[in-house]
């Protein structure tokens, strides 16, 4: 046990959790008062990706709210309840599975925001591969650091206990090191913050200095289009195959209040049952994509132009849809004929229509 205990005994740990309540409490507020500025005020100037900057900070100040929340409720429960140390634990338990969640939940969007910056990739249409990913392309040195995080966080506490408890002495152990990381993540919030201030006048340096709506969507939409070649949609930069049933090339059209996509789809099948579901299974994995990116457009379209061989004329296949649309529709099914049949807003030319 002495070699796993790096900390010194206490001999009063009433008087420790008495100021580790006030010091947690403390710190609190002034995560409160911090995070309030910066999600209400922080990013208002921001033309670059402000959805994808707010997002950032969102997922560091639940780790930490969640650190201090616990440092706050373990020192009550301790000083001001005959709650035994079973209980104790199963707070600890808790406590551990929320914080290994917000800590990956935190990195996988730092991933995030390093894939769309860089030359990595996230081909991935599953969404827990997908999570897992923007992770692993942060790198090694990361990976570790997780590790190394979510274990002094949640394991090395309980390493000094001689049973299956939680005593006054881990519970100290457990609340100096939560109070530390929290220490340590709040001196980086305001540094991060001008980082991406940076990033944000290197990308105003770099283009029009125009305050109209087109060029600010026109940003966004350029950012749009790096994300999901990112993401593995080759055919917005080169005509590429549709599965066995012809070629498909993407375009994304410059409007001026939403991402408009005009999809030509080459067909050489005259099976009118396959192209449909081909096009709604194309459909819903494309709204997928559009779902998790985040950047400041909410409203998508995917206009096709399907040109079929033994067909004269092109048919037309018409869906627009709100990206608060897209998250309820996809939570509720993953069937791509149903989530396509339940799309509000679409025009289908008569001859997929009822198939």
């Amino acid at each position: 046990m002495d070699d796993i205990d790096i900390f010194l005994e206490l001999t009063d740990y009433n008087k420790y959790f008495v100021d580790q309540l006030i010091l947690s409490s403390t710190l609190l507020g002034l995560l409160i008062a911090t995070s309030t500025f910066l999600l209400q005020s922080g990013f208002t100037n921001f033309e670059f990706s402000r959805s994808m900057f707010l997002k950032y900070y969102i997922t560091l100040t639940k780790v930490l709210f969640l650190l201090l929340g616990y440092n706050i409720i373990i020192p009550l429960i301790l000083l001001y309840t005959d709650l035994n140390s079973k209980v104790v634990l199963t707070v600890h338990f808790i406590y551990s599975l929320l914080f290994t969640k917000y800590l990956l939940d935190f990195y996988s969007h730092k991933g995030y925001i390093l894939t769309i910056s860089s030359n990595k990739f996230n081909p991935y249409k599953n969404s827990f591969l997908k999570y897992v990913r923007f992770i692993t392309n942060l790198g090694l040195i990361h990976i570790i650091l997780i590790l190394f995080f979510i274990f002094v966080v949640t394991i090395y506490p309980l390493l000094p206990a001689t049973e299956l408890d939680f005593t006054d002495r881990q519970a100290f152990i457990a609340t100096i090191i939560a109070f530390a990381f929290s220490v340590l993540s709040l001196i980086r919030i305001i540094p991060q913050y001008f980082s991406f201030t940076e990033i944000e006048y290197k990308h105003k340096e770099n283009t029009e200095l125009k305050k109209d709506i087109e060029v600010d969507v026109s940003k966004e939409l350029g950012i749009l289009k790096d994300i999901l070649i990112k993401y593995g949609r080759n055919e917005l930069e080169n005509q590429k195959q549709f599965g066995d049933l012809g070629k498909i090339d993407v375009r994304l059209v410059d409007k001026k209040d939403e991402a408009f996509f005009v999809i030509n789809l080459s067909i050489h099948s005259s099976n009118i049952y396959d192209i449909v579901n081909a096009i709604e299974h194309y459909t819903y994995e494309f709204f997928k994509d559009l779902k998790n990116t985040n950047v400041d457009i909410n409203s998508f379209v995917l206009s096709y132009f399907v040109k079929i061989e033994s067909v004269p004329n092109s048919k037309t296949y018409f869906v627009r849809s709100k990206r608060v649309e897209l998250e309820k529709l996809i939570s509720e099914t993953s069937e791509p004929k149903e989530f396509v049949r339940r799309i509000e807003n679409k025009v289908i030319d008569d001859l997929f229509r009822g198939v």
